[in-house]
Formats: structure tokens, C-alpha cells, sequence
């Protein structure tokens, strides 16, 4: 996937995990959600800048 802040590539080892991570290259707070009732089918997956509010 891609970092949504530096558009750099961010290897997801566990796709299950939705904590808050820090982007290696720019140092983001991303996280990954999981968007269960799409049209994308059963789940679309997305990285999101986290927010702390």
C-alpha cells in the first residue's frame, strides 16, 4: 500500500491489525481501516492519516 502523506510503499505484515503505526519513510501516523459495507465487495482495506481526537 501506499503512504497517503509521502506516497511512498508501506509493507502490511498483518492485516488483521488496525493499531495506530508510523510510516518508515515519513514518520505518519497511519492506520488501516477496514470498510466492511462497500461497494468493493465483502472488505476494502485503506491506509488513513491517524487521528489522535
Amino acid at each position: 500500500m501506499k503512504c497517503p502523506d509521502c506516497e511512498e510503499d508501506i509493507e502490511i505484515e498483518d492485516w488483521m491489525d488496525d493499531k495506530p503505526f508510523g510510516c518508515p519513510h515519513c514518520g505518519e501516523i497511519l492506520q488501516l481501516v477496514t470498510d466492511e459495507g462497500g461497494y468493493s465487495g465483502a472488505n476494502d482495506k485503506r491506509l488513513v492519516l491517524y487521528d489522535k481526537s
